[in-house]
């Protein structure tokens, strides 16, 4: 079964371009890090400069090692983490595939 992760980022105001920039460093770094292939995309409408990071994955098992291996990444130091007040708010989902 199909696992897409997203990870939704809507920026504190006045920080959109700061979190695209850091949006694009932290993907290249889970990359390297992870293998992971990450999409990010701006919302349409809705919450201001609201960021998307999405993933797709064989099945939630591999989103759950993909998280696992980005907080060690993260702990290392080799994965970046955003300044403080950076974001107003920050949420992971996993949707499932059902075809």
């Amino acid at each position: 079964m199909s696992a897409v992760f997203a990870r939704i980022v809507t920026p504190n105001s006045g920080h959109l371009e700061e979190n695209v920039e850091f949006s694009k460093r932290r993907i290249a770094a889970i990359r390297e890090y992870c293998g992971v292939e990450i999409e990010l995309r701006v919302r349409l409408g809705g919450p201001a400069g609201q960021l998307l990071m999405v993933s797709t994955h064989k099945d939630a098992g591999e989103i759950e090692e993909m998280r696992r291996k980005t907080m060690e990444g993260t702990a290392a130091g080799a994965i970046p983490q955003p300044e403080p007040g950076m974001a107003a708010s920050v949420e992971d989902q996993v949707w499932l595939g059902i075809g």
